[in-house]
């Protein structure tokens, strides 16, 4: 009975050193990268990041296969962290509970402020991908057909491939791509995940007797959107030719009038832009298609400057806010290393595009939209969304096609 009590003792003091152990609170990590998950109302969405803060200025990005997003704005207050996308007009709030931080994506609107919970824990080992889904998920190219939407709307493709042991994937729209996602095998397929703060989405696939289908989970949209795949008869994704945009009178000049970042008036009249060719840009700096066009732009305004080449940025950003636009519109310049002017237009709401887009342009419908403007103030071509790296080979040829129709606008 003795010897009872004295291995009793011992396992009680054994397992209170363990409670005692798991209670104690690890501090903050400095570096490192982290495993998460974000919760929309009907899907999960795993994410990683990394996070350095030993530097004197926080530093992090979104890690989604091979591709990196750096997070704009990172601000901590002991173990309270938050993540500020300014631009897109979201936050996440979380805090450190010595194992994980807990907190939410904020999705700021007008509207209304959505909400989601998320949590990340540092992660402990290396990734180990994305393992094997039950059934080999559909490779190469697909049609998109999602429910309720009509011819008119364009053709939705699919690109979705293996590199590894990694499943991944985009789908590609006429107005641009849906950046890289990355798979995760599910009870019944593969799941392709994307969150980078501008976007928190997910792809389900899933086999059954007609072929592969799924649904496309956003946080911004109020639910999801099912769709079927099948193989792609053109692999161009595209806008009828009824629905393609145009000016409206293809004889005047595209005139703007938007504030620079200093406060300035800049207008399509200026003495900079007399007797050159141009290249106006409409886009948002909330819009992961212009971020990945950008850099694309700034090389069209360094290869072809010397030759009387300029290009203009056109921002119509989330809020009518002017202050907020300029702030914006410099933390997009200093991401992308951005020379040539970036001017702020006002919100994307239909009252400003009606008043300085839709009444130039016919069947505006992408950001961004590339007009290519001739020596002479004529509009050559217009360049409708853009396909980012997400879209392998296709990000190389739309590089191709904007050197193209700037040196065509230079003639």
């Amino acid at each position: 009975m003795r010897y009872t009590r004295i291995w009793l003792n011992r396992m009680f003091c054994f397992f209170g050193l363990l409670a005692l152990m798991s209670c104690q609170k690890n501090p903050f990590p400095q570096r490192g990268t982290w495993n998460g998950t974000l919760r929309l109302p009907e899907a999960t969405i795993p994410f990683r990041m990394e996070l350095n803060f030993s530097d004197s200025k926080p530093t992090g990005n979104f890690i989604v296969g091979n591709e990196k997003t750096s997070i704009p704005e990172i601000s901590r207050n002991g173990d309270a962290l938050t993540f500020s996308f300014s631009e897109y007009g979201a936050e996440m709030r979380a805090v450190w509970d010595g194992h994980e931080l807990k907190g939410d994506y904020l999705r700021l609107r007008a509207s209304g402020t959505k909400t989601f919970p998320f949590s990340a824990s540092p992660e402990l080992a290396p990734y180990a991908g994305s393992g094997s889904p039950p059934v080999e998920p559909p490779l190469g190219t697909f049609e998109v057909l999602f429910e309720n939407r009509k011819p008119e709307d364009g053709v939705t493709l699919a690109r979705l491939w293996k590199s590894g042991d990694s499943y991944l994937g985009t789908f590609i729209a006429p107005d641009g791509d849906y950046g890289l996602l990355e798979g995760m095998p599910t009870a019944l397929g593969i799941q392709l995940n994307r969150v980078t703060g501008w976007q928190a989405i997910a792809i389900e696939l899933q086999a059954g007797g007609a072929g592969w289908s799924g649904k496309f989970h956003a946080a911004s949209n109020d639910k999801p959107l099912a769709f079927r795949l099948k193989p792609a008869t053109n692999p161009e994704p595209a806008m009828p030719t009824t629905k393609q945009t145009a000016m409206k009178n293809p004889e005047s000049s595209f005139a703007f009038a938007c504030i620079s970042s200093s406060g300035d008036t800049v207008r399509n009249t200026d003495d900079r832009f007399k007797g050159k060719a141009l290249a106006v840009d409409i886009m948002g700096t909330w819009c992961h298609n212009c971020m990945d066009e950008s850099p694309v732009l700034q090389e069209l305004h360094e290869k072809y400057g010397k030759d009387g080449f300029e290009v203009v940025g056109l921002s119509f950003e989330i809020k009518e806010d002017a202050t907020l636009g300029r702030k914006n519109l410099a933390l997009y310049r200093d991401r992308f290393g951005i020379t040539y002017p970036l001017l702020y237009c006002g919100s994307v709401d239909d009252a400003s595009q009606d008043k300085q887009i839709r009444n130039q342009l016919q069947n505006f419908f992408a950001f961004p939209t590339t007009l290519f403007i001739d020596k002479k103030g004529k509009v050559q071509s217009v360049h409708s969304g853009f396909r980012g790296p997400g879209t392998g080979d296709q990000f190389p040829l739309q590089i191709q096609k904007l050197h193209e129709l700037a040196a065509q606008a230079l003639r």
